[in-house]
């Protein structure tokens, strides 16, 4: 279902704050039906087979007629013909061809420039799709943590009913709690700011509040779980020596620069033949309406009393001479862009050499935070959490030490998400390096 089925779906129910549900894969393929840049993008393939339609057209022929009034065609002593025909430009060292040739390059150009926009958006949708799972978790933990810090409230006024602790614990608990409104707020900003940019790649304008739910965005998902958006980190990451040679030879602006200096190749080709003029060639018929009486200027044959009607047939033919301009500019500037296109091919490839090591680096760095904090600050900092404020329920330590202990845990998984956002976004780098959709499960 698409995003804006979605939106019909819930037409009856437009108010601030509504929120759907969609997978990865579904925000993927809404995106290719849906995402403003593939449009337009697509438009350019329109474009370049319109290209094609024109390199292979035939130059239309060119009628001329003559048509004169006055003595000048009217008295035979002038000697003008009326006169109509036809001219044509024959392209001549397969110009037509060449033209083609460059079209069609230009066209398969375009076709990879159309993948590789569709590629880089899918990979802005993992991106804002981790980015709001993240805000979701982080919404979560706001909420559980809102009820510890009731729990811990209920404890305060309990133990201070039964005299064992003084009413300022009661008074700095419900401040704990109070304090949360402000990241209570924050989680919900976050939620709709990440849903309007995931919304915004998947083709919708938003015009109100709207979150959209996402799967495995909870705290036991991110930490536990394999999920669409989250690789296992015992995953075995291919080498840097099987790496490079797939991006180079799988990505889609690498390939469509490649194409680019393909056609330039064939352009500097039909430049080349431009110095080749083409001969333009003429039919015309000629034919006279004089005065058919002329007794002053005429004598007309034994037996004949009119002027006689004087058709004829004329061929015409003109051709370009190159004396002053053999086209030597053209040839320059297709070469040089030419050349242009291969260096710039060369520099690419070095960029994408680049981009493949750095984020295979920064990927390997975010696996080794994210599995200490999946492995041992996590599970830690719970349950020192836990143990703290069944301590303070006992009544062997104070509040203080037991709000401490859970404000470093939230502070941690904080610091969690955080690195699980630089861990998702360290893969979708690799993958953007290599050119090639990695299997996140």
């Amino acid at each position: 279902m698409s995003l804006s089925e979605n939106n019909l779906n819930r037409a009856d129910n437009n108010t601030p704050n509504s929120s759907y549900q969609l997978s990865l894969h579904t925000c993927f393929d809404i995106a290719d039906r849906a995402n403003k840049e593939i449009a337009v993008s697509l438009c350019d393939l329109s474009i370049s087979q319109a290209a094609i339609a024109i390199a292979k057209a035939i130059p239309n022929p060119t009628y001329n007629m003559t048509y004169g009034f006055g003595p000048a065609w009217k008295y035979i002593i002038a000697g003008n013909n009326q006169q109509f025909g036809w001219n044509e430009e024959i392209q001549v060292a397969g110009k037509r061809t060449k033209k083609t040739d460059v079209a069609q390059a230009n066209y398969f150009q375009t076709a990879l420039n159309i993948q590789a926009v569709r590629f880089d958006v899918h990979n802005r949708v993992r991106k804002a799709y981790t980015e709001l799972a993240i805000a979701h978790a982080y919404s979560e933990l706001i909420k559980n943590q809102q009820k510890v810090y009731q729990e811990l409230l209920r404890i305060a006024k309990n133990r201070f009913a039964a005299g064992k602790s003084p009413g300022s614990e009661v008074l700095q608990a419900k401040l704990g709690l109070t304090q949360l409104d402000i990241q209570v707020n924050q989680a919900a900003s976050r939620l709709v700011q990440d849903s309007a940019r995931l919304s915004f790649l998947l083709g919708e304008s938003p015009c109100y509040q709207q979150i959209i739910e996402v799967e495995g965005s909870g705290l036991y998902e991110l930490l536990s779980a394999c999920t669409e958006i989250t690789p296992g980190l015992d995953r075995q990451i291919p080498s840097l020596e099987q790496l490079l040679p797939a991006a180079w030879r799988e990505r889609n602006d690498l390939k469509a620069a490649i194409q680019q200096a393909y056609a330039n190749r064939k352009a500097v080709t039909l430049a080349k033949a431009q110095r080749i003029p083409n001969p333009f060639l003429g039919f015309d018929y000629l034919f006279s309406t004089y005065t058919p009486f002329q007794q002053n200027y005429f004598t007309p044959q034994p037996g004949a009393r009119t002027v006689p009607y004087q058709p004829g047939y004329l061929l015409t033919a003109a051709v370009e001479t190159p004396i002053f301009n053999q086209y030597q500019g053209q040839i320059n500037l297709a070469k040089a862009t030419w050349d242009q296109q291969l260096k710039a091919n060369d520099q690419l490839r070095g960029q994408i050499a680049t981009d493949v090591v750095v984020a295979y680096e920064y990927l390997l760095l975010q696996i080794e935070n994210m599995t200490k904090f999946r492995n041992e600050l996590i599970p830690t900092a719970l349950k020192a959490a836990k143990l703290s404020r069944r301590s303070y329920e006992l009544g062997k330590t104070d509040l203080a030490t037991a709000i401490l202990a859970q404000q470093q845990y939230g502070q941690l998984v904080s610091s969690y998400f955080d690195s699980a956002i630089a861990y998702q976004n360290a893969w979708a780098d690799l993958e953007k390096g290599i050119g090639l959709p990695l299997k996140m499960q």
